[in-house]
């Protein structure tokens, strides 16, 4: 008689796997962290970028995020700018079209701030400029929050 209590057991066990629960919970986020995965390269994760998300839709998840993101003890947590010279021809012109199009990088287009990545505990690789396009800075300026006066208008 003791299968009953085995059977409750192991349907404890189960779990649900990640992607699960962030489909179930947050599909916004998840498609979000796609597009931007598909958009930023192969040297984002999707691990990163579903954070990367999360923050840019709100800093009061900060603490999540944090939960979620495995550091690295041989790698600082920020972000680190690739080499635009080691790209191969495929990758800058894809880049060098992304940068046409939208003027920024797909990090820079999220507006999180580098010290939020940083506090985060995220390693973040960013895109490295073209040496004929004007640099913009890699400190991406935070945005404004609304106040509770501007929330009333």
């Amino acid at each position: 008689m003791s299968g009953g209590g085995e059977e409750a057991k192991r349907s404890r066990e189960r779990t649900v796997s990640l992607t699960t629960v962030r489909w179930l919970l947050a599909p916004c986020w998840q498609w979000r962290a796609r597009r931007l995965r598909a958009a930023h390269g192969p040297t984002l994760s999707y691990e990163v970028a579903w954070c990367l998300v999360a923050l840019a839709d709100d800093v009061a998840n900060l603490p999540y995020v944090r939960r979620r993101t495995h550091p690295v003890p041989s790698v600082p947590p920020g972000v680190m700018v690739d080499v635009w010279a080691h790209l191969n021809t495929a990758e800058q012109q894809r880049r060098r079209a992304w940068l046409t199009r939208h003027s920024r990088t797909p990090l820079h287009l999220l507006g999180i701030p580098e010290e939020l990545i940083e506090l985060a505990g995220l390693h973040v690789t960013e895109w490295a400029l073209p040496p004929d396009v004007p640099s913009i800075s890699l400190v991406v300026q935070q945005r404004s929050w609304p106040g509770p006066t501007d929330r009333e208008r």
